[in-house]
């Protein structure tokens, strides 16, 4: 389902936020684009279970976060740094936070929506047949797979990948001045080409390739 086709897009999160109707902005993000970023999640994790606390604190995040969103990206960006970052501290701290600063039970229409992203994705998930470059994949970085994921199967553009990448704390990369985006753009690109090649030379020697 298109996001945009079924009236989840981008301008119905920014109608929603423009109108102060943070809820309503909230919720249609995670309807828009929930499903494929928990599916990023999954991927850099390895593991639903896990991937499924980290979403909820993605959410949690979003949530919080939302008031202070000034628009210097695409809504679909944020909220893949969001995931990039809840993913990077949920890998740091294996065990969930003993408690919230405001728990996701106490956001409403939001926990809810995140479970039933989790449980849909998940599923979904499950009932597809690994490709065997899905598994070479797996032979790469995080990093490379990681990229990979954000060009290749996002199609985001580099300098939102830039974003999503970066290093530091959420506050400064939320911050980056486009010239420090595009720098890092750019350095992006070339470590996309070299893991190409890298993952084109897996396939060549896995026979996956014709000559």
């Amino acid at each position: 389902m298109n996001a945009t086709d079924a009236g989840f897009g981008e301008e119905h999160i920014r109608a929603a936020f423009d109108r102060g109707d943070f809820q309503l902005a909230a919720t249609t993000l995670l309807r828009a684009y929930g499903g494929e970023i928990f599916g990023f999640i999954v991927s850099r994790l390895k593991d639903t279970d896990f991937a499924s606390e980290v979403f909820a604190d993605f959410a949690e995040d979003l949530w919080r976060g939302l008031h202070d969103f000034r628009w210097n990206c695409s809504a679909r960006g944020w909220a893949y740094t969001l995931a990039r970052h809840a993913t990077s501290r949920g890998i740091r701290q294996r065990r969930r936070r003993a408690a919230r600063s405001i728990p996701l039970s106490r956001v409403g229409p939001i926990s809810e929506l995140a479970q039933l992203v989790c449980t849909q994705t998940t599923r979904s998930l499950g009932t597809r047949e690994r490709s065997r470059v899905a598994a070479l994949r797996e032979q790469l970085s995080i990093y490379e797979q990681t990229l990979l994921t954000l060009r290749v199967n996002r199609e985001l553009p580099w300098v939102e990948i830039a974003r999503v990448l970066a290093g530091g704390p959420l506050e400064s990369v939320v911050a980056l001045s486009p010239e420090q985006l595009h720098t890092e753009a750019a350095r992006h690109r070339k470590r996309f080409q070299k893991a190409k090649e890298k993952l084109r030379k897996l396939a060549a020697e896995a026979g996956l390739l014709s000559d």
